[in-house]
Formats: C-alpha cells, sequence, structure tokens
C-alpha cells in the first residue's frame, strides 16, 4: 500500500515583496528537488479587510 507524507511551508507576502512572485521559486525548486510535490497554494488572510498576507503551501511526497 502506497503512503504519503506531507508538509506544509507558510510564506509570508512581504518576503515576496507584493509584486513578483519569483523569490518563491527557489524554494519550490528546492522542495521538488528533493520529491515534494505541490498539491495546493492557498492565500491566507489574518485580518478581517481580506487582504492577503501569507500564503500556504501544501506538498506531498510517497512515503518509503
Amino acid at each position: 500500500m502506497v503512503s504519503f507524507e506531507y508538509k506544509v511551508i507558510t510564506i509570508d507576502r512581504s518576503f515576496l515583496g507584493g509584486k513578483d512572485k519569483t523569490d518563491v521559486e527557489p524554494i519550490l525548486n528546492d522542495m521538488g528537488r528533493n520529491g515534494w510535490e505541490l498539491v495546493s497554494v492557498v492565500p491566507i488572510s489574518s485580518s478581517g479587510a481580506g487582504t492577503t498576507t501569507n500564503i500556504r503551501y501544501y506538498f506531498k511526497r510517497q512515503r518509503f
């Protein structure tokens, strides 16, 4: 039976500079090299204003 392990990374939107999202590419590429598959991206709002303050990335990989 195949089983998986999961990892969640939350990145503060200010890390991305609010403009160009390419700053996150090295992180995603590193995760991919280590066998992690990106399965979901969720914007997180910490205030009632609906402004995205963080972005949460969900990964999975097969457990051996």
